[in-house]
């Protein structure tokens, strides 16, 4: 091999500079090899940790790793560990635990025949069944999920790999007595039961979602927002309300659900959408009604269980706020219950006792004792109109709710089949009823009393009998002695301190009408239903659903709450949903 010719004071001179240059070189290849190597080794754990989102940097601008612990390791969905690993004594105690739990609840073949079998019957009968369904699928969920769920991070993953990993520790495989052929059966049994279960029960959930389980998990780290459900005939309510939410300080995430374009059109949408923090959902392809129609009041639970919340307040279109919303997570009942529900008013008293007693198991719950349809108070217990609830709480109530305004909700008199719809009028006794149905009787009715508002008119004509009761100034209404009455179709419900906190009813004196010069109600004043009633009860029915309560005293509302109204209005003039300028 020929080389050149040395020159010795040549190479001394510049082959240690070229040497550096190399060697530091080979340096910044190196780090910038093991610096993507590494990244690329934290993105895969992600990747199978089911950890899509970039990594967080710190303040020095370092990408911050997810810090994961041995028994968060287990939960990643179908995440395997390239070598054996020790995940840890508390978890693997845990494990054990679920996986004996849920073996305890694997029915026999008789029982289990009879779990999964058509339900029959018909109006109470069915009703029945279903809840005692329900309560064995409620068990069994609880036992699944209890094995196969994790949280992390403030998210929730479903373990996939349960068998995998048995498979992997023989230890836990002798701690549960039995050999692996036998484990792996009972797993897949009892899977097969549940699956099994859950679609006789919830059918509507297939395809869209895979299975019960993960649509439970999403809702974990969904916070808070509001649900509403409109078409293209309740857009100017839905734009008027949630305008109205952000000018009394409400800033939730709302979510408008609907069911096609032909019920709420691409152009309504955008401009609901153009509202700050508002989406709006396409319920139909998330809902198999084959056999079936999702419509009208029905679309409400729906809404509230497919919406991305995990606590959710529901609002009726028509429904609107003197109060931020918002505070309604604040309520200690809610805070204990995780669900809070608003009466109705108390008229058409009936007692409903036996009714209860075909459709629920004894003994009934101490909060059925109380209710009006138990003690014969009224035929009327909750008010719909706005509804809040944990779903991550309350998920298997919240399917059975789904149910009953669903397949289960119109009857057939032809066909001799009595539906819940035909039962209780519409959706707003099937809250609580799906609560009670599955042994969930962790929910609260909201204690502040109900209340109608407008203008305060004497019920008998004063000493002068040229003035009636429309002339009567405010002071001369204030120093008259005898009975007051409003009418109006608006129902109030009033906060812990007796003040209004929000209202059904929209603020038209009749929502219905086509008249379009019809203006709103002046409101001015509410009266409050009495603690006490009296037969034949305080409130008197009158035409388009209109109801007056008589009283000897009345209440005016606040210069704050009349301009609160007052700012409502003038977004709903300006939206199209009424006509020319009145205010209060």
């Amino acid at each position: 091999m020929l080389e050149p010719p040395h020159q010795s004071g040549y190479t001394r001179r510049g082959s240690y500079p070229r040497r550096g240059r190399i060697s530091f070189q080979v340096l910044i290849i190196v780090f910038i090899f093991g610096y993507f190597c590494k990244t690329t080794l934290y993105s895969l754990e992600d990747y199978y940790a089911g950890d899509c989102r970039p990594h967080s940097k710190t303040s020095s601008g370092e990408q911050e790793r997810p810090q994961h612990t041995s028994s968060e390791a287990a939960s990643y969905v179908g995440w395997e560990k390239p070598v054996d690993y020790d995940f840890g004594r508390d978890h693997n105690d845990h494990f054990v635990q679920a996986l004996e739990d849920m073996f305890s609840m694997l029915p026999d073949e008789l029982d289990l025949k009879d779990a999964v079998a058509p339900i029959e019957g018909t109006g109470e009968e069915k009703v029945r069944e279903v809840g005692a369904r329900a309560r064995i699928f409620k068990q069994a969920f609880e036992a699944w999920e209890a094995l196969h769920l994790f949280p992390i991070r403030g998210r929730m993953f479903v373990r996939q790999d349960t068998l995998q990993y048995l498979k992997r520790s023989p230890s836990l495989v002798s701690r549960l007595q039995l050999d692996h052929a036998s484990i792996l059966h009972r797993y897949e049994d009892f899977h097969s039961f549940l699956t099994r279960l859950s679609t006789l029960l919830f059918s509507w959930t297939v395809p869209y979602f895979p299975d019960l389980t993960s649509l439970h998990a999403q809702l974990w780290s969904g916070g808070r927002g509001i649900v509403l459900t409109g078409g293209d005939r309740q857009a100017a309510y839905l734009l008027t309300s949630i305008q109205s939410f952000r000018t009394i300080g409400c800033d939730l995430p709302v979510e408008i659900m609907y069911l096609g374009d032909e019920d709420l059109g691409p152009a309504n949408r955008r401009k609901l959408e153009a509202i700050d923090g508002v989406i709006t959902r396409d319920l139909s392809p998330m809902v198999n009604d084959k056999g079936w129609k999702l419509a009208g009041w029905a679309l409400k639970p729906f809404a509230i269980l497919l919406s991305s919340f995990r606590e959710a307040i529901f609002i009726d279109a028509d429904s609107l706020f003197l109060r931020d919303p918002a505070i309604l997570f604040q309520d200690p009942d809610y805070k204990e219950t995780g669900a809070l529900f608003f009466k109705d008013r108390v008229i058409q008293p009936s007692s409903k006792r036996s009714w209860l007693k075909k459709i629920l198991p004894a003994p009934v719950s101490s909060k059925i004792r109380q209710n009006r349809f138990w003690t014969g108070e009224s035929s009327h217990m909750q008010e719909s109109g706005v509804v809040v609830i944990d779903k991550w709480k309350h998920f298997v109530a919240l399917l059975v709710i789904t149910r009953m305004n669903g397949p289960d909700r119109d009857g057939n008199e032809q066909e001799g089949r009595v539906g819940v719809y035909d039962m209780v009028f519409g959706d707003k006794e099937t809250f609580w009823l799906g609560h009670e149905l599955v042994g969930d009787t962790s929910y609260a009715f909201h204690d502040g009393k109900v209340a109608v508002m407008g203008v305060a008119e004497v019920q008998r004509p004063s000493d002068d009998p040229e003035k009636n009761s429309h002339e009567l100034r405010a002071t001369e209404l204030e120093q008259h002695e005898g009975a007051f009455s409003i009418c109006a179709p608006q129902l109030v419900h009033l906060d812990g301190a007796g003040r209004p906190l929000w209202f059904n009813g929209w603020v038209l004196p009749n929502k219905f009408s086509n008249n379009p010069d019809l203006q709103p109600v002046n409101f001015e004043s509410f009266i409050i239903e009495p603690s006490t009633i009296k037969d034949p009860g305080p409130w008197e029915m009158k035409e388009d659903n209109v109801l007056c309560l008589t009283s000897d005293h009345f209440l005016n509302l606040t210069t704050a709450e009349k301009e609160t109204l007052n700012t409502t209005i003038q977004i709903a003039r300006r939206v199209g949903a009424i006509g020319a300028s009145r205010d209060i």
